[in-house]
């Protein structure tokens, strides 16, 4: 991994640098993160089809779903990401992360990356009947 923002959060150098959410270091080492170590099973876009969840039972989570967007909170996916599956009752093959333990921003910016993943919603168009005036 190529030293960066992730290094510098947790190199636990003098004085410590508070990187926040958004800061472009924090969004690029969460990137890298996802590409190296999520991508794999959840697959580049997310949909839980990357070549090394093919072979996984369960089948890594599809973040495009939304019902599963919906009922899934930030501190969920906090828990999953740092501590891994198991301690959830999901999947062990879900790896933890305990290098990011002390990272929050990067925890954030990947929990960003998930629910960039969810569909967007739809847009309802006004349609012709209930346009017209009423009574």
């Amino acid at each position: 991994m190529k030293r960066g923002a992730l290094a510098l959060l947790t190199a636990g150098c003098e004085p410590r640098v508070e990187l926040k959410p958004g800061d472009p270091e924090v969004v690029r080492a969460a990137q890298q993160i996802f590409e190296t170590r999520c991508a794999n099973c959840h697959g580049p876009r997310g949909r839980g089809d990357g070549p090394g969840g093919r072979a996984l039972w369960p089948r890594p989570r599809d973040f495009g779903d939304p019902a599963w967007q919906a009922g899934a909170d930030d501190s969920h996916l906090r828990k999953v990401i740092v501590q891994g599956g198991a301690s959830v009752g999901l999947s062990p093959q879900m790896q933890p992360n305990p290098d990011l333990a002390d990272s929050p921003a990067v925890v954030g910016e990947l929990i960003g990356i998930i629910r960039g993943f969810a569909p967007a919603p739809e847009a309802k168009s006004a349609s012709p009947e209930t346009d017209k005036p009423g009574p």
